[in-house]
């Protein structure tokens, strides 16, 4: 089958709104037809407090699940293959558009896209009904990664924090990278005082209001399992937005090697989504800048 280029071009917008690690959006994607290839974008990796390539990958996996949800909305499914070039690290994935009908779970994920933000803000005092969060649960274990509620490793959670705070207060490298991208960010601070995370907590720490913490964990550490977490953080934070749930992923970059040691955690931990109710001020949480889609398409090979 044959898609008006246009409209493929449109689900890529919608997959520009993507969350990313401190808004780098580290992505470029490339039109063949009916084919859309993802590459990574490692000019945008952040090497003092990314080194890995960690929250990239999973920023790379967010956009592609974004793109699947903009299909799906279209009436279109994809079939995903996940690093197809051995010889070449930056290509992800190479989506190809289905006539298949779409996942209708995904399909009604598109509105949410639109209306999501990262909230930094205190959130409600509040609590997330079980059934509900056992809801966000399962939107993210189906593309794999295990999720659990923090609260059940908060010791490994709290002390992973601790030590980042002080290994970073003498790592004036991963405070200068954060100051260049997130220079246009509301002033805050994350959890235990880090400078660094995917995003930060608000000033009032962790513990002030009903907020849930939820771990995204894998039993492998591969490129390939990287992108799944971010497919399923994607999910979860669609799932999350059309309940009227408020959403702030958070990097476990470099905490996730203390969270790792707790016998608590037996898989790799991935990435924390701290979720809860917002505060009726909260509505006005603003839009963060996103690149123009003519600035990350790749050139077709003639």
């Amino acid at each position: 089958m044959m898609i008006r280029t246009a409209r493929l071009q449109k689900a890529l917008e919608h997959a520009l709104r993507a969350p990313s690690v401190h808004n780098t959006q580290p992505w470029r994607w490339q039109l063949q037809g009916d084919v859309i290839k993802l590459f990574a974008d490692f000019d945008r990796q952040r090497p003092a407090n990314d080194p890995g390539g960690r929250d990239l990958l999973i920023s790379c996996g967010a956009a592609l699940h974004h793109l699947r949800v903009a299909l799906g909305h279209e009436g279109h499914d994809a079939y995903v293959k996940y690093s197809p070039d051995l010889g070449d690290d930056s290509h992800l994935a190479t989506i190809t558009i289905s006539d298949a009908p779409p996942d209708p779970t995904t399909a009604r994920l598109f509105n949410a896209i639109a209306h999501r933000r990262t909230e930094r803000r205190r959130m409600s005092y509040r609590p997330v009904p079980k059934p509900l969060l056992a809801t966000l649960v399962e939107s993210a274990r189906r593309f794999g990664p295990q999720v659990q509620p923090t609260r059940e490793v908060r010791e490994a959670f709290a002390a992973a924090f601790a030590e980042a705070t002080e290994r970073e207060r003498w790592t004036p490298s991963r405070t200068t990278e954060l100051r260049i991208w997130s220079r246009d960010r509301t002033r805050s601070r994350v959890l235990a005082g880090s400078p660094s995370g995917l995003d930060p907590l608000p000033e009032d720490g962790p513990h002030e209001d009903a907020a849930e913490f939820l771990l995204l964990t894998t039993a492998e550490d591969r490129t390939y399992d990287r992108l799944r977490v971010g497919e399923a953080l994607s999910s979860l934070l669609l799932t999350a937005t059309n309940a009227e749930l408020a959403t702030m992923p958070i990097s476990l970059d470099p905490r996730g090697a203390v969270l790792r040691m707790d016998e608590a955690i037996s898989e790799h931990p991935q990435i924390v989504v701290r979720v809860g109710w917002p505060l009726a001020r909260s509505a006005d949480a603003p839009r963060t800048r996103r690149r123009d889609l003519t600035s990350v398409l790749v050139a077709s090979a003639s």
